[in-house]
């Protein structure tokens, strides 16, 4: 019968999930600021893993077909998650909304899971309910169409939940995913689970938390290492004092968070509970003033400023936190516990109606993102430096003679690999028209050749001899690549030993 009724919670709390993800089930897409785009990455992510890349790296569709690197330091999280539900035979815009839809609904049922475990049914369904209702979830969803940060998000209650439930055995792949879902708000919540584990004084979860890191080292490494390849630290992505969460903007906070913040400093003056976890009221005001311009000499430190680009990202940490001030409140106010419930509930909907009321849709064909070949970046900062001048047009040949006279007969040409025939009457330059990024490499002959990319463009050039060859040019991991992947691969033999030995501990005590 307890069962029963907790399950019913549950439901509840997917249910109120529905009711904010309702837009996601209609036809077509949103009008975001990164919504389609990620569409757009996506179907070129498969595509360049359909191809044979693997770990993806170089999108070749992306940048008029000349490809670029973004896969190499963005998020690659949702894009193996995308690539495995089109394989799967949904389309690329669905497979984005059902990541959205997912990421959100586990989000509320991991945060309820874990409020559970200190907090009264009630209690911790109305802590989600402001999760859910909070202006920064829906304004990330349907504003920003931030699918990196909706599934960081995600993968960051997935976390509190091992650490409250104190299963460490998810926690390494939770660790994984979370770095993989979104780079800024990785670093941001894994400080914050790093500081928890000390605070908290379970030392011995830092194994599993260099577990996480070394499952998704593929990723992580290469993209901190190979950073100053790019442009992206000679850029400047935007101004941090446009975005603070001013008093004017305090809404974006969420009525509900602000009532608890409240009835908080209420409780504290009348110390009418000690209870609670002070590490989540830490990280609430915390999130709270990194967001506020009275951070402003933070945000003036260039690398920091970098890394994080917006002040109001750091509301992500006030919602994974703010349910827990809300689910306090409630359960230890007990006798005005009716009316702050209907509080809660009645400024969450006034907070959620003005965003799901101002969505717009729009209705393409998939061809519309399975042939787009923008950069879907903003400033094109994971542009190599030695690219000196974007090309804003495409070229319909991957291989040509720039300099020189002969044919090509091509063998097998995609954005991943160029296997051709060259037939030189003279010694010739062969330009191939993707953008040189360390990986690729050119064969002649079965010999490794030189690349030269000192052009404008950054576009690689070979030279041929006169007489027939053999060309192969095709995308390699580095060998710092190579290492990253090989400390993923350990990882996760470790990982598999861990689940094993316990599975057998389990086994010989029962």
């Amino acid at each position: 019968m307890k069962m029963r009724l907790e399950l019913r919670w549950y439901i509840f709390v997917i249910l109120m999930s529905l009711l904010v993800l309702w837009p996601l089930l209609r036809h077509g897409f949103y009008i975001s600021d990164d919504g389609e785009w990620m569409v757009i990455r996506l179907s070129a992510f498969y595509q360049s893993l359909a191809e044979g890349q693997f770990p993806v790296r170089f999108l070749g569709r992306l940048n008029n077909s000349y490809g670029y690197p973004v896969a190499n330091f963005l998020y690659p999280g949702f894009l193996y998650i995308g690539s495995l539900l089109h394989f799967l035979g949904l389309s690329f815009v669905n497979s984005v909304k059902i990541i959205l839809g997912a990421s959100v609904v586990g989000a509320a049922l991991f945060l309820f899971a874990s409020l559970r475990r200190s907090f009264s049914p009630l209690s911790s369904f109305i802590g989600v309910f402001s999760f859910l209702t909070a202006p920064y979830l829906v304004f990330d969803l349907y504003k920003r169409g931030s699918v990196g940060e909706i599934l960081a998000i995600f993968a960051a209650a997935m976390t509190v939940w091992t650490i409250e439930a104190g299963f460490p055995l998810l926690f390494p792949m939770a660790v994984a995913l979370l770095i993989v879902s979104h780079n800024s708000l990785a670093l941001l919540f894994t400080i914050f689970f790093c500081v928890y584990l000390l605070v908290a004084r379970r030392f011995n979860w830092f194994v599993h938390v260099a577990i996480g890191l070394g499952l998704s080292a593929f990723f992580w490494i290469p993209a901190f290492v190979e950073r100053n390849v790019v442009k992206f630290n000679l850029l400047t992505i935007s101004d941090p004092r446009q975005y603070f969460v001013t008093l004017q903007k305090l809404d974006v906070v969420g009525l509900p968070f602000i009532a608890g913040l409240v009835v908080y400093l209420l409780m504290r003056a009348h110390k009418s509970s000690s209870r609670g976890h002070g590490i989540y009221t830490g990280g609430f005001f915390i999130g709270l003033f990194l967001a506020s311009p009275w951070s402003g000499a933070i945000w003036n430190n260039p690398t920091f400023a970098s890394v994080f680009q917006f002040p109001f990202r750091m509301l992500a940490i006030v919602l994974l936190c703010g349910p827990w001030l809300i689910a306090r409140s409630v359960e230890y106010q007990r006798s005005v516990q009716g009316k702050l419930v209907g509080l809660y509930i009645v400024l969450g909907l006034l907070s959620l109606a003005p965003i799901l009321g101002s969505i717009k849709f729009v209705d393409r064909p998939e061809g519309y993102y399975t042939t787009n070949e923008g950069t879907t970046t903003v400033a094109d900062e994971y542009m190599p430096k030695w690219v000196r001048s974007n090309v804003t047009e495409r070229n319909s040949n991957r291989i040509e003679i720039f300099q020189g006279k002969g044919t090509i007969e091509p063998r097998l040409v995609n954005t991943q690999r160029i296997d051709a025939t060259l037939i030189l009457e003279t010694d010739s330059v062969i330009g191939l028209n993707t953008i040189y990024y360390p990986g690729w490499g050119v064969t002649i002959d079965d010999h490794p050749t030189s690349v030269d990319y000192k052009n404008d463009r950054g576009l690689m050039r070979v030279s041929v001899p006169r007489g027939t060859h053999h060309l192969v040019a095709d995308f390699r991991e580095t060998p710092l690549r190579f290492g990253a992947d090989s400390i993923s691969v350990a990882s996760l033999l470790v990982y598999v030993l861990l689940i094993a030995k316990f599975a057998f501990v389990k086994k010989q005590r029962s």
